[in-house]
């Protein structure tokens, strides 16, 4: 179809699920629900959860088979045996488990749920390369920065999924790229990106801030250098010079490449996509994936809510307040929503794989919080998502104030404060409990504590204003601020790569570090 021309075709394809109507997209969620009853009936882990005899019907579904975490499968599946799964070609992704009894989750993924997410990262591509309802702009040969995790990580299956189903040419090459650590293979990408061009980008939206920053103080990227004397690098370089010195500025690598498309991921999205834009020259899509489910949900060409595709999971949602009745009461069962039921306010996601998964009604850990019923704008008649948060690292003080990944990152952000990276988490001192906020600061950053709480405190009142009404109406102090060493995250990474730590573990958490982990960020040296 690209090599046609069949532009209509190919948005009808991989676009069309936006124009579904609620009672379209309800059909494709229960017919596919039904099609999995088939595939697991006769496994052992289809009968583990099913009994005797399958459900027939989403409601039967629902009233047989429990809410489940990973813990439910770890038999089945830490050991990556297949004799208990639907008959299947598997491939096996991993991400992060618990320290214990799993230190990773393995996933399976079938041929089906493999061409599916090769299907859906070519739909982020077309959507993040739009600018209106129709317009595709992918075509073949194009080059793609390599910004992905090796495999056996999710990641790295999309590459290789949207590699078989288009000519696409990832910079280095996947090949290339697996035998390089992530560092180095960015800035192979780079490199080879100034003789090839870059048309496309996915991954974190920290990266391409983190690379902006680095051409435009040319630390990296924007100096001449010997290399520089190919001609395809050196017309690309002068080109980019004669622009910068025109609008009286660095270069920036906007100025060095054209990207079509930028497709991003990750918590950073919403608080660096101004950046990347400036930086770049473009907006970045976001889209939401996981190792269990694939990618779940993305940005229209209008960058507003994100829309969840039909035909790669089956949805269900528990609403914050029964959430919250079972996170205290573990033998309360919440009740859940279908994507019919909605209306705005926050959900935990609950889901049941299609083409031969074998997670069953399960809880990956999400919030996330629909902010319409629709988007008149683009023409979409389904509810409007946008991420919220993990369900583990919300904060909430006296059940009066509540702060997630994103609101504490664009206080900082707002602050004016200069850091390298943080970490937060609730503590009990003198029987109350504080926010307790550990800041890795920038050497540029001179302030005193007290100036640096002013400035933070002033921007938490600001995106969260109950912050500031919890601590008029006590009449007392809800933060804290400890200053990290010089180094300490970065001391941190390395250690835990020292140590052989899976990738997902390198980096602390942002929320709710645990005793360990902040012990390790304060060492010295």
């Amino acid at each position: 179809m690209i090599r046609k021309g069949e532009k209509e075709k190919i948005w009808a394809k991989y676009c069309g699920y936006l124009d579904l109507s609620m009672e379209e997209y309800m059909q494709i969620q229960e017919r596919l629900l039904i099609e999995q009853f088939a595939t697991l009936k006769d496994c052992n882990l289809g009968k583990h959860f099913f009994g005797k005899r399958p459900p027939k019907t989403v409601e039967e579904f629902r009233k047989k088979v429990p809410l489940t975490t990973y813990d439910d499968y770890v038999d089945f599946l830490i050991d990556k045996k297949e004799d208990d799964l639907p008959e299947a070609n598997h491939r096996w992704a991993r991400t992060s488990g618990k320290s214990g009894r799993y230190t990773c989750k393995w996933v399976p993924l079938t041929d089906g749920m493999y061409e599916k997410i090769g299907e859906t990262f070519l739909t982020g591509i077309i959507l993040a390369s739009a600018s209106e309802k129709g317009d595709v702009q992918i075509e073949t040969d194009e080059f793609f920065l390599l910004a992905m995790a090796p495999l056996p990580y999710i990641s790295a299956y999309m590459c290789l999924a949207i590699k078989d189903l288009i000519d696409v040419k990832f910079i280095p090459s996947l090949a290339e790229g697996e035998k390089m650590e992530f560092g180095e293979r960015l800035a192979a990408g780079f490199s080879k990106g100034m003789e090839t061009g870059i048309d496309y980008f996915t991954g974190l939206a920290s990266i391409l801030v983190k690379m902006g920053e680095l051409i435009e103080s040319g630390k990296s990227g924007g100096k001449f250098s010997l290399k520089m004397l190919k001609p395809s690098i050196l017309g690309r370089y002068i080109k980019a010079s004669v622009k910068a010195k025109m609008e009286k500025r660095n270069v920036l690598p906007k100025d060095l490449w054209n990207l079509k498309g930028i497709g991003v991921g990750g918590m950073d999205t919403d608080i660096y996509k101004d950046k990347v834009e400036h930086y770049w020259g473009k907006m970045p899509l976001e889209i939401v994936g996981t190792t269990e489910g694939g990618l779940l949900c993305m940005q229209a060409w209008n960058y507003q809510g994100m829309t969840f595709l039909p035909d790669i999971n089956f949805y269900e949602f528990i609403p914050l307040d029964e959430h919250q009745k079972a996170k205290e009461d573990p033998s309360y069962t919440p009740k859940t929503l279908l994507m019919d039921e909605l209306s705005t306010g926050v959900y935990e996601i609950v889901m049941t794989n299609f083409h031969g998964g074998v997670l069953l009604r399960y809880r990956i850990g999400d919030f996330f919080e629909v902010i319409a019923t629709e988007d008149a704008e683009i023409g979409c008649k389904l509810p409007q998502f946008r991420f919220f948060s993990r369900c583990d690292d919300y904060l909430d003080l006296r059940n009066m104030v509540r702060f997630t990944e994103k609101t504490v990152w664009h206080a900082l952000e707002g602050s004016g404060v200069q850091y390298v990276d943080w970490a937060i988490r609730k503590e009990a001192v003198d029987g109350k409990t504080i926010l307790h906020l550990y800041l890795e600061l920038d050497k540029a950053e001179k302030s005193y504590l007290t100036t640096l709480k002013k400035k933070i405190k002033k921007a938490l009142n600001k995106v969260n204003p109950e912050f500031g009404e919890l601590e008029k109406i006590m009449g007392d102090d809800y933060l804290a601020i400890t200053k990290l060493p010089s180094g300490a995250f970065k001391n941190y990474i390395q250690g835990q790569r020292d140590a052989g730590a899976d990738l997902a573990h390198i980096k602390p958490p942002h929320m709710q570090p645990k005793d360990q982990q902040l012990e390790k960020l304060m060492k010295i040296g």
